[in-house]
Parts: structure tokens; C-alpha cells; sequence
């Protein structure tokens, strides 16, 4: 029996980063009910925040809204809630409501930690320190910072990798200079991100490493739930327990709630490994770094490994939206052949105005309409990437790898990639600096119709139509073929494109053939 070993599952708190906080009164209080009966140690139901209370959400303001959630019997299970940085100077005097408030911090905000615990010290709390971003110290600096811990004995220090980074040799080396360095009345816990699909082994690991006189807290999670790439599930990790240290958790009630209420949220909000995270922990990176990536939709694995390392050391830590926005256009504005604009400019000369063709889904239902409105005038028809084979497109133009793929000309079309496109492009007749054509005046954005409308401006064309730029709408069908489909909103937002087009192509003559939101 490892009669040292705590399991605190956090699903409620980490799932606030998931859903923002709403998971639904009954929601919230079924978790709870169903973790109390597979007898769960300590149960995390949330954050305690300064605003109001809502019984719908995971945050709570006062020891009464707490109350409001929990059943009347709760076994033999803690209850933890989470502060991050805010003001807790208005909670009420403890009344054995709550077993245990974790204080959550970056390196910069340990005052708030350690005064926020001495608040809640006096009014009777039991206070656990979890430093977040456990890779960022040096040893020194985590020497220094036990030392502290020790001057104000909490009830727990958490070992927190935030960052998903730590193989065996990591949680080892830390492991040790805690239970060396660390007063033996302090618990010692784990937080684990499965950036690197590690996050089991490590708890196991830890639970092997661990001292027999240390007790230890060890955090999980309902099918992992926790913001992308998740966290230790918490049905593994008991039924590990169970099977090898002889400890009584009954995972069926665990089961009940993670598919009847956790399983369906991971369903339209998915969450769990996917390798640009484990990238963002291979370079030490804040996981936003390796999102933003995600989120250009235009990006192999591969270029995201090569844009993020290109981060720099002191960039790791806090995210700067700015900053992998200029590694990301570096990066996109590889060198161009020696096509230049004048010949691409001649092909066009002949045009009286081109009609643009985005992949949106008014193409399908206005496809006659655009057919008559291209017989009736002297146009170049240019698809934006995709080959709509019953409109005859003249050429395609193409930023974007994964739609490049798809991509099948006829004989007769042309084909114009930007830079970025080279590594990869078997044939084009014209190639175009990225950067080039990207609209960054007062507003940047390479969304990849606009490229092309400032493309055309540069060579000399000032009217355009425009058929299938709808923009982006969550709940409808967004696309000319269920394959352009997307499960998130990977598209700029429709008033950073008007913006676009009110400042940057302001002179051009631009004609809309089909309904969208992004006419002014």
C-alpha cells in the first residue's frame, strides 16, 4: 500500500481553461458527486475569483458559493480550490468548507504568493505553493526560492511543469533537490502537462523515486481535461495505484464521469497530444507559441519546428504575440525566383478587371450567376487555393502548403504560389515574394484573397469582383467542399479583413458577386 500518495484530481479547475469557467451547475456538482464516490483524496472544484458568482461556472467568489455546490456527504474527499493571482483578502474566515487553497505563480509574482498565504493563514486556510513554470529556475534559483518555502512551511510545494518539457532525468534532478532541500513536514506535489505524451510515466516514475516519509500529491485530471495538450488522466493513474500499490479507488464511478460529462465537452473542444505541442516542450517554449502556429492553418509541422526554433531564450517564457508574429513573416519571406512583377503584370494587361474566386460556400449556391457575370465581361477569373473545375479558372494563385496539395491544373491554367511555397512546389509560372504580398500597413494580415486583391494593386489592377469571400461564421458550413472544413476558426475575424480592405485597398473598384460579411 503507498499510504504516501494523494490524488488530487483538478478537472474542474484545469477544465476552466477549456470551457472558460461554464460547465454547467449540474454539470459541476455530478463531477464532484462522482469523484467523491470513487473516493478521490482531494478534490480541486475550481478558482476562487474577485468577480460574482454565477452557479454555472468554476469560479468562486465567497465560502457560500463553494457551499452551494458541494453535497451534504463528501466521504472522505478534500475539497481544493485555486487562486492565480488575484485578490483574496475578502474570503471569510475558513469554516472547514475547504480543506486546502493552492496559490498559483510566476517567478515575478512570488510576493503575492507569499502574502496571499499569510492572509490566508490567519484566517485558519491550509495553503499549497505551486510555482508554475518549474523549467524556468536554475537550481540556485529553486534552492533559493525551498528556502523561502521553508521560512513559511505551507502544506504543499508543487513541483509544476508547465511547459510539458520534463523527461525521467528532469523530474528526477528536481525531485531530489526538494526532498533534500525541503522541510519533511511539507507535501510535496506534481503538475504535469502531456506535451510529450510522457505525463503517466512521470507519475509512475515519481511515485517510484518518491520517500517513504514524504507524502506526496500528485495531480490528474477526467480524460486529461486541461487547455491543450491536456494532462495526467485520472482514470490511468488510478487504476495504476489499484493494480500496484494495493490503494481501493473505484474507477467506475470515475468512468461514469468522464463519459457522460467530460467526453462530451472533448468532443467540440478537443484537447490532448498533438506534436506542435510536444514542439513548443522540445524548444522550453509557452505553449501559446506552438497554438499561434497552429492557428495560420497554413503550416506543416515541420516549418513550425523551424519557427520556433528560432525563439529566443528570454522570449520563452512569457508569450509575445508580436514577436512570433515577426518570426513567422521572416519565415514566410523566403527569397523568390527572378519572375518579377512586369511579367505577370503583361499577362494581365489584356483584362478590363479579374474576378477572384475565394472557397467559400456562396460559390455553390450563386454558381450561375458568377458564370453569366464572368461571360458578360472581360475578365481573367483567379481561384484563391482551390481549382474550381466548373468555373475555368485562369490561373491559381496559392499561399498555403496544405491547400496546395489538393491542387490538380489542367494544361491550359497557370499556377502563382507565393515564396513560402517553394520548398515544396513541384511547377508554377509565377512566384511572388510572401511578404510582398502580405497587407501589413495599418493592419497586417495574410489572409490569402487579400494577398492576392494587393498583389493585383502592385501590378496595375484596380477592379476586381469577388465571389465566395464570405468570411468566417462558428455553426455553418464555411467552405465550397466539406473538405476545406476546419474544427477551429483558423481565418482572420471579419472586422480585422474590413479594416483591410477600408485602409490598405481603399482605391481598388471592388465588386462583391456574393452575399458575405465583410462588405462594408
Amino acid at each position: 500500500m503507498k499510504e504516501n500518495t494523494s490524488l488530487l484530481d483538478c478537472t474542474l479547475r484545469d477544465g476552466v481553461h477549456v470551457v472558460g469557467g461554464c460547465f454547467g451547475e449540474e454539470v459541476i456538482k455530478n463531477v464532484i458527486k462522482k469523484l467523491i464516490e470513487a473516493e478521490v483524496d482531494i478534490i480541486e472544484i475550481g478558482f476562487i475569483s474577485t468577480e460574482g458568482y454565477s452557479a454555472d461556472y468554476a469560479n468562486f467568489r465567497t465560502i457560500a458559493d463553494v457551499k452551494r455546490i458541494l453535497p451534504k456527504k463528501r466521504g472522505g474527499a478534500q475539497i481544493s480550490v485555486m487562486s492565480n493571482h488575484v485578490d483574496i483578502s475578502h474570503l471569510e474566515q475558513n469554516d472547514g468548507t475547504i480543506d486546502m487553497i493552492r496559490l498559483a505563480f510566476k517567478r515575478q509574482r512570488i510576493d503575492w504568493a507569499f502574502e496571499s498565504m499569510r492572509i490566508l493563514t490567519e484566517k485558519g486556510y491550509k495553503c499549497s505553493l505551486n510555482p508554475v513554470n518549474c523549467n524556468v529556475y536554475s537550481d540556485f534559483e529553486y534552492l533559493e526560492l525551498l528556502k523561502r518555502i521553508n521560512e513559511i512551511k505551507p502544506h504543499s510545494f508543487s513541483i509544476v511543469d508547465t511547459f510539458g518539457v520534463m523527461r525521467k532525468d528532469d523530474l528526477s534532478r528536481l525531485y531530489y533537490i526538494v526532498e533534500n532541500n525541503l522541510h519533511p513536514d511539507i507535501n510535496i506535489g506534481l503538475h504535469l502537462h502531456d506535451n510529450l505524451g510522457m505525463a503517466y510515466s512521470l507519475a509512475q516514475h515519481f511515485i517510484e523515486i518518491s520517500s517513504p516519509t514524504r507524502h506526496i500529491n500528485i495531480d490528474c485530471s477526467l480524460l486529461g481535461m486541461g487547455r491543450a495538450p491536456g494532462n495526467l488522466f485520472s482514470e490511468h493513474i488510478m487504476d495504476y495505484l489499484n493494480t500496484q500499490y494495493g490503494k481501493k479507488y473505484d474507477t467506475e464511478p470515475a468512468f461514469d464521469a468522464a463519459d457522460d460529462y467530460i467526453a462530451p465537452i472533448k468532443r467540440q473542444i478537443p484537447w490532448g497530444y498533438a506534436t506542435p505541442y510536444a514542439l513548443s516542450a522540445k524548444y522550453k517554449l509557452h505553449r501559446t507559441y506552438a497554438e499561434y502556429l497552429m492557428g495560420k492553418g497554413r503550416l506543416k509541422t515541420k516549418d513550425m519546428q523551424r519557427i520556433l526554433s528560432r525563439v529566443e531564450s528570454g522570449k520563452a517564457e512569457l508569450f509575445d504575440e508580436g514577436y512570433i508574429e515577426s518570426l513567422y513573416i521572416a519565415y514566410m519571406s523566403a527569397d523568390a525566383d527572378s519572375v518579377s512583377f512586369a511579367q505577370m503584370k503583361q499577362k494581365f494587361t489584356s483584362f478590363e478587371e479579374v474576378v477572384i474566386l475565394a472557397p467559400g460556400a456562396s460559390i455553390n449556391q450563386n454558381a450561375e450567376a458568377i458564370k453569366s457575370y464572368i461571360s458578360a465581361s472581360n475578365a481573367c477569373v483567379a481561384a484563391v487555393n482551390f481549382n474550381p473545375g466548373n468555373f475555368n479558372a485562369d490561373l491559381v494563385f496559392c499561399t498555403n502548403i496544405r491547400r496546395y496539395e489538393r491542387i490538380t491544373m489542367s494544361n491550359s491554367q497557370e499556377l502563382v504560389i507565393t515564396s513560402n511555397l517553394l520548398e515544396y512546389a513541384k511547377g508554377y509560372n509565377y512566384v511572388v515574394p510572401y511578404n510582398s504580398a502580405v497587407c501589413h500597413d495599418d493592419v497586417y494580415c495574410d489572409d490569402s484573397t487579400l494577398m492576392l486583391m494587393n498583389l493585383l494593386r502592385q501590378i496595375g489592377i484596380n477592379k476586381v469582383a469577388v465571389a465566395g469571400f464570405d468570411g468566417y461564421k462558428e455553426g455553418t458550413r464555411n467552405f465550397y467542399t466539406d473538405s476545406f472544413e476546419k474544427r477551429q476558426n483558423l481565418s482572420y475575424p471579419a472586422e480585422r479583413i474590413k479594416q483591410v480592405l477600408k485602409r490598405y485597398l481603399t482605391n481598388m473598384d471592388i465588386t462583391f458577386l456574393t452575399r458575405s460579411q465583410l462588405e462594408a
